[in-house]
C-alpha cells in the first residue's frame, strides 16, 4: 500500500531515511520499501535552527501505518482522454494560461481549435519586449501584457494558488512535460522563471497544434455575430485585413488588460460587472537584505538559502487592507504598460532568481465607492493612474517611471539618491508618490510599511518603491452560468481566466481553462 506521512521536520542537509518516514507513519523501519518526496518547505521561524518540512509518498508492506493518509497518485485529465469527433469549432481567445489549457484540452479532445492572438509568438515577443526595455519603440499589442503565454510569461513564473482543485496536477504534470523543472511537484513555493516559460509556452503551442489546433498570433478579435442568443462567427482583424472566422463555440480568455475587448464584448450584450482589485507600488530592497532577514546567517553560506520570499498583509482599522503580491525574489521591475504613454510595473524574475534586488507589489485594496459607479469605472481609474504616472516624469517618449525611497515616502519628499538601484529598464526619476497616487493610497501604504517594519525588521528603512502597480487583476467580471461556464446572456460564449474575473495567477487560470473545455465537451456528449 502507498501512504501519505504527515510532515517531517529535518535539520538543513539532513538526509532523510526510511527511519524518519518509518517513524511518522507508525510502523517498522523494515516495513517501509521505498519512498519519494511529495512536498518539501522551509521554516524559517527560529533563524538559528531552520528547518527543512517535508512529506513522503511511502511504500508500506506487512504494517498497517497508524498515522497516515493511503495515497492515490492524482491523474493528468489531458493524458487521459479518447478523442471524439465532434465536428465542432472552437475559437480561443487569447494564449495565456487559461486559453492554452483550454486549447490544449479541446484539441486532444477532437475539437477544431482555433487561438487568436493579439500579441505575437513568444520567439517575436520576446524581442520586442527586450528592445521596449532597452529603450526601443513601444508595441501597444505585443508587449508585457499580450502575446503568446501571457502576462504569466514575463513574470517570475509563480506557481502558488489559494485554490483547491483535483485538476491542480494536471496543470502541474503539464508544465513539467513542456520543460518547466520537475521540481515544481513538491516545492512548498514552486516557480518556472521567465527563463524557462518562454520554452513552456512553446512547446505548450507545439502540443496543441499537433493535434489539429491553429494559431492566429498579430490578430485582433474586433467582434462577434450573435444569432437568436448564440455567437456564429467571430471577426478578427491582422495587418488591417478582416476575416470572418465561423465557430460553435467561442471562449473568451483575454487577460486582465483586454480593455477594448471588454468594452466590444460589453457592447454585444455580455452582461459584467466591476470586479475590486487593488493598486499600489513596486518594492525593492537588495535580495541579500532580504535573504538575511528571513534566513540569517544561512542566507549568506548555503546555496538553498540566497534568495527568500516573503508574504506580508495588514488590515488597517479604516478598513483598508495592504498586501505583498507577486513576490520576486531576485528578480527585477518591468515596464508593463500595454497603452501607450502610460506607466505600469510588473515583477519578473529567471528561474535561478539571482538578480541583485528582490521586488513585490505592495497594493491597497480598491471598492467600487473608490472608483465611482459603472461597470467600467475600474479600468478608467486604472487608466487614470497610469496616465498620471507617466505625465509626472516624462516630458517625451521616454517610459521612464517614477520613484521613491521607503523612508522618503514616509515623510512626503522627494528621494536625492537612490537607497537601492532601482532595476526598472527604461529608467526612474524621483517623485513624490503623495503627488501622484489616490490619499488613500498613500495613507495605506504609509500604515502598512510602518506594520511591515515590525514583522521584517528594517523593511520600512530601506528599499525604493516605484509606480503604479495597477495590473493586479481584471477590475470587471464577466457573468456566467454556474453550471454551464457560458455566459448568462449568449449561451456559446464562455468567459475565462484571470480576464474575465475567474482566476488571479498562471495556476488558478489555467485550472479554469480546463474547466471550461470540460463543459464545452460535456455539452457535446450529452
Amino acid at each position: 500500500m502507498t501512504y501519505l506521512t504527515k510532515p517531517i521536520n529535518l535539520k538543513v542537509d539532513e538526509i532523510p531515511t526510511k527511519r524518519h518516514v518509518a517513524r511518522s507513519l507508525g510502523v517498522p523501519t523494515s516495513a517501509v520499501k521505498g519512498f519519494v518526496l511529495h512536498k518539501k518547505s522551509i521554516d524559517a521561524r527560529k533563524k538559528d535552527a531552520l528547518r527543512v518540512v517535508c512529506t513522503f509518498v511511502a511504500q508500506v508492506d506487512g504494517a498497517t501505518p497508524k498515522t497516515a493518509t493511503p495515497y492515490v497518485k492524482p491523474s493528468n485529465v489531458i493524458e487521459s482522454l479518447t478523442p471524439a469527433s465532434y465536428d465542432k469549432t472552437v475559437v480561443v481567445v487569447g494564449s495565456g494560461p487559461a486559453g492554452l489549457f483550454c486549447s490544449l484540452y479541446l484539441s486532444k479532445a477532437g475539437a477544431r481549435v482555433i487561438v487568436v492572438e493579439r500579441g505575437s509568438n513568444v520567439d517575436k515577443r520576446k524581442q520586442e519586449v527586450k528592445t521596449y526595455f532597452n529603450g526601443g519603440d513601444f508595441n501597444p499589442n505585443s508587449n508585457i501584457q499580450f502575446g503568446l503565454g501571457g502576462a504569466g510569461t514575463f513574470s517570475d513564473g509563480k506557481l502558488t494558488t489559494g485554490i483547491s482543485s483535483p485538476l491542480l496536477f494536471t496543470v502541474f504534470d503539464t508544465f513539467v512535460k513542456c520543460g518547466a523543472p520537475s521540481e515544481i511537484m513538491c516545492s512548498n513555493t514552486p516557480h518556472v522563471g521567465t527563463d524557462n516559460l518562454v520554452r513552456v509556452v512553446a512547446s505548450m503551442r507545439d502540443e496543441i497544434t499537433s493535434h489539429g489546433g491553429t494559431f492566429l498570433f498579430d490578430t485582433l478579435v474586433s467582434g462577434v455575430n450573435v444569432v437568436d442568443g448564440k455567437v456564429v462567427s467571430v471577426e478578427v482583424k491582422s495587418n488591417n485585413t478582416a476575416q470572418t472566422l465561423l465557430c460553435n463555440d467561442v471562449v473568451f480568455a483575454v487577460g486582465h488588460s483586454a480593455r477594448d475587448t471588454f468594452h466590444m464584448l460589453h457592447g454585444c450584450g455580455v452582461e459584467m460587472q466591476f470586479k475590486p482589485f487593488a493598486v499600489g507600488v513596486r518594492i525593492e530592497h537588495e535580495r541579500s537584505f532580504i535573504s538575511q532577514l528571513q534566513y540569517g546567517n544561512l542566507a549568506n553560506t548555503h546555496r538553498d538559502f540566497q534568495s527568500a520570499n516573503y508574504k506580508l498583509a495588514v488590515n488597517l482599522p479604516n478598513g483598508r487592507s495592504c498586501y505583498s503580491f507577486c513576490m520576486c525574489p531576485g528578480g527585477v521591475v518591468v515596464a508593463g504598460n500595454s497603452t501607450p504613454n502610460t506607466i505600469v510595473v510588473n515583477g519578473m524574475s529567471n528561474f535561478d532568481r539571482l538578480a541583485p534586488n528582490s521586488n513585490s507589489a505592495l497594493v491597497v485594496n480598491v471598492t467600487q465607492d473608490d472608483v465611482g459607479q459603472g461597470v467600467f469605472a475600474g479600468v478608467k481609474f486604472q487608466q487614470r493612474l497610469e496616465e498620471a504616472c507617466f505625465n509626472a516624469v516624462n516630458s517625451g517618449n521616454h517610459y521612464l517611471a517614477p520613484a521613491q525611497n521607503v523612508v522618503d515616502f514616509l515623510h512626503k519628499r522627494k528621494s536625492t539618491e537612490w537607497s537601492v538601484t532601482p532595476s526598472y529598464p527604461r529608467g526612474v526619476v524621483s517623485a513624490n508618490l503623495w503627488d501622484i497616487l489616490p490619499d488613500f493610497v498613500c495613507n495605506t501604504l504609509a500604515e502598512a510599511l510602518v506594520d511591515f517594519g515590525k514583522k521584517m525588521y528594517g523593511f520600512d528603512k530601506c528599499g525604493v518603491l516605484t509606480a503604479v502597480e495597477s495590473r493586479t487583476s481584471s477590475p470587471v467580471k464577466m457573468l456566467r452560468d454556474k453550471q454551464s461556464f457560458a455566459s448568462t446572456t449568449i449561451c456559446n460564449l464562455y468567459p475565462c481566466g484571470e480576464g474575465a474575473g475567474y482566476a488571479g495567477g498562471i495556476v488558478s487560470a489555467s485550472v479554469d481553462g480546463l474547466k471550461v473545455a470540460q463543459a464545452i465537451c460535456a455539452k457535446y456528449q450529452n
